[in-house]
């Protein structure tokens, strides 16, 4: 069912709550730029198996409110909005699966919020440090980011001209790799809320890389980690930095898979994911 939430700070969040005959609940968190539909297929999957599944559009993404604050995307915001959709649902048990800053939203939740637990977590191609350079977001050329970030900062420019990146020609030569991944996350993201997001997590994990480490190394529940082994976005060191930290976890590395990897290879990523939650939960309960 399609639902909002008003949140604290009365930003509308929107998700989708199915309720299925299993009411242990899969939580589906997307990443930058996306929304709660590159989990469409992964949804479909679990549903059919029984699971109860929640899926939420991050604020400034897909249908939720996009606010202009910058202060208003940074990550306790987001694990905020979370946690109060839980409590509207009154989820108790429950999985998070998050893929990119989706899974960094998990960490952050599970740092602050203790009593409203999960009782595992899913991480896809996710890390637990900031994985880009200040001058290269999303591993892009600079010349790209510092464009990205001037649109961004220029209300008129963005608004009269920019809007979305697809909609002009940034065919200079050496920066052409890379420009369909922003391309595809602008025409669903407003670039406001795309820079705004990176630059308030780059933000938190420099002030908090210590007590991320230490929030990481301290969990006492089931783990996994997915990666894809092409991964230029996320490349596959980060996911062996969070396997390094939590030696409990499980790591799973997809052959081929690049970042889009709940998108290209759905079926793969529902099928890791179904054999640990059955592992995990289902024989034990």
């Amino acid at each position: 069912m399609d639902k909002f939430i008003r949140s604290f700070d009365k930003t509308r969040i929107f998700y989708i709550y199915t309720p299925g005959i299993n009411p242990f609940t899969l939580v589906f968190l997307h990443g930058v730029g996306a929304n709660l539909t590159v989990w469409k297929n992964e949804l479909n999957y679990f549903q059919k198996k029984g699971f109860s599944t929640l899926a939420l559009d991050l604020r400034g993404h897909g249908n939720s409110d996009a606010p202009h604050s910058f202060d208003r995307y940074q990550l306790p915001c987001f694990s905020r909005d979370l946690h109060l959709i839980l409590k509207q649902e009154r989820i108790t048990d429950f999985s998070l699966i998050g893929h990119s800053l989706g899974g960094g939203i998990i960490i952050h939740y599970c740092m602050r919020y203790k009593r409203l637990f999960p009782s595992s977590l899913i991480l896809i191609e996710s890390a637990s440090t900031y994985p880009f350079d200040h001058n290269r977001l999303l591993n892009l050329n600079p010349y790209v980011t510092n464009l990205l970030r001037f649109i961004s900062e220029h209300e008129a420019t963005r608004r009269h001209h920019l809007p979305h990146l697809q909609e002009i020609d940034l065919s200079v030569k050496g920066i052409e790799k890379g420009l369909h991944v922003i391309s595809h996350l602008l025409h669903l993201t407003p670039l406001e809320c795309l820079v705004k997001t990176l630059d308030n997590v780059e933000q938190f994990v420099f002030h908090n890389q210590q007590r991320i480490n230490t929030a990481l190394h301290g969990l006492h529940i089931p783990i996994l980690i997915v990666a894809g082994s092409l991964d230029r976005i996320i490349p596959l060191k980060f996911s062996d930095q969070i396997k390094a930290l939590n030696r409990k976890a499980q790591l799973r590395i997809l052959p081929g898979a690049e970042h889009r990897v709940i998108i290209n290879h759905p079926r793969k990523v529902s099928h890791v994911v179904y054999e640990f939650l059955t592992k995990q939960h289902l024989s034990s309960s």
